[in-house]
């Protein structure tokens, strides 16, 4: 009751909280036209009572579409105040391969028709640009959402993900050496040389590989459009690391909060672009001449056509800038610079245009405009949950845990087991303790498995990642 009070004082009413919220969308479509505040609710019970919210500034949409490569990273976070909801997000990157929020929402919990909604949202903010691709992780929900919604573009896995969920059946030495060294090949033949080793090793593993993880997440089968090479979906965790400490919030200082780092975020940003001069951006140049000081061979032979800007290693074409191969050949020439070579998305306009528009600065809350919403919109209902809130997130089954404390036996007063497994105490006071509570009863292990979480492939549908038939394998094997 007394933190509740001082939250109260601090942030101001929880309950109004969320009428709060039709508030905050008039003000960000007054001093920020163009924008897309969206606000949903339902009946429980009489109650108009919150559902979701979907936020997009005008700025991040026009400076996504202008001057950021086409592609999205969508995840969600879980919220840590008294509302148990959703953080949602659409991340891209800019030229600088830095973070570039788009949009962001919240809802209760992951449901296909909540993802669904979601993406609708974001496909009306920003329609399909050409080459669109999208990553999420493994989750069933946000898979459905964005197969429904953006079915025309390249839909990327998390390969943190695939690992994660892999590692759940299959162990052994071929998959560390083969597994990620095949999601990080640029070329198909590459890929298939890993994907063989497995295949012969243990054909039960890719055959649940091809069951189950058929979004792209292999670099060899990534579209050359949209430059970017990412094969974990890294890009959305830097936006739930980036809003992590203001989770805890009512969500209408929340979303204004989010508002004022991307503010703060453009802000210093377009102050680096008015110090840049040139064609490509500083760093990539940095990088690429790194790369020609340390050049060496492969055991491979690839093509290379500086016309055309390709190499038949792949990695020209995806990422956007020349591989090792390219700068060799340009290197060699005393007419030719690396600059040129280099893809208009990490040129220095393109950076400048995508923080061209300023996010506005808005008054605080006690001075937002009134709604005429015509409703009093109430909190969700809370779901009761047993234990003390928690405000950090579970650890995978590969992450490091920190070591829990052992267990004081009442008894003897010592460390490392139970009553019922004492030696060193009094059995009188063991056998009245059997008679008061009967000794902890064995927990019989229940194990997950993976495709719980996974989409399955649908008969009929085909598949996103294209794996080499078995004629393939025999003959690479032979």
């Amino acid at each position: 009751m007394g933190k509740l009070l001082a939250l109260k004082q601090l942030y101001g009413d929880w309950d109004i909280s969320f009428d709060n919220l039709y508030r905050f969308k008039a003000q960000v479509e007054s001093c920020c036209p163009g924008s897309i505040v969206q606000i949903d609710h339902h009946t429980i019970n009489g109650k108009i009572r919150f559902r979701r919210i979907f936020v997009a500034m005008k700025p991040c949409i026009e400076g996504f579409l202008s001057g950021c490569r086409p592609y999205l990273a969508i995840d969600s976070t879980f919220l840590t105040g008294r509302f148990k909801g959703q953080l949602a997000s659409a991340t891209a990157v800019d030229g600088h391969n830095w973070m570039y929020p788009v949009s962001f929402g919240v809802f209760d919990s992951e449901t296909n028709e909540n993802w669904i909604w979601f993406m609708q949202l974001l496909r009306q903010a920003i329609g399909t640009p050409n080459g669109l691709a999208i990553c999420t992780d493994a989750g069933q929900a946000v898979m459905t959402g964005v197969k429904e919604v953006f079915p025309e573009p390249e839909h990327g896995e998390c390969m943190f993900h695939l690992v994660t969920n892999f590692k759940k059946k299959f162990h052994g030495k071929v998959f560390d050496d083969h597994l990620w060294a095949a999601a990080y090949s640029w070329n198909p033949y590459l890929f298939d040389k890993h994907w063989v080793a497995m295949e012969t090793t243990k054909p039960a593993a890719t055959a649940y590989i091809r069951k189950w993880h058929n979004r792209l997440w292999s670099r060899s089968q990534f579209s050359t459009t949209c430059k970017v090479d990412y094969v974990t979906n890294n890009l959305a965790e830097s936006f739930n690391n980036w809003i992590k400490h203001h989770k805890s919030l009512n969500l209408d200082d929340l979303f204004d909060m989010a508002r004022q780092l991307i503010m703060i975020l453009w802000n210093r940003r377009r102050k680096v672009a008015k110090e840049l001069d040139g064609l490509i951006l500083p760093h990539i140049i940095k990088k690429l001449n790194a790369m020609t000081t340390a050049l060496g061979g492969s055991g491979f032979r690839f093509v290379v056509n500086l016309q055309e800007g390709t190499c038949s290693c792949r990695q020209w074409q995806v990422s956007g800038h020349p591989c090792k191969h390219a700068l060799a050949f340009i290197t060699s020439l005393s007419n030719a610079h690396i600059r040129h070579y280099v893809d208009l998305y990490f040129s220095v306009d393109k950076y400048r245009a995508a923080y061209a528009q300023l996010i506005p600065a808005m008054p605080d809350k006690t001075q937002w405009p009134k709604s005429n919403h015509g409703f009093f919109m109430h909190p969700p209902l809370l779901k009761a949950t047993a234990g003390r809130r928690k405000t950090e997130r579970y650890k995978g089954c590969g992450e490091k845990k920190r070591k829990s404390g052992q267990h004081l036996c009442p008894i003897c007063k010592e460390y490392g087991h139970h009553w019922h497994k004492c030696k060193k105490g009094n059995p009188e006071d063991i056998a009245a303790m059997m008679a008061v509570r009967e000794p902890p009863k064995k927990r019989t292990k229940t194990t997950k498995t993976a495709e719980l979480s996974i989409v399955p492939c649908e008969d009929g549908v085909p598949t996103r990642m294209c794996f080499p038939p078995r004629f393939v394998i025999l003959h690479l094997c032979s």
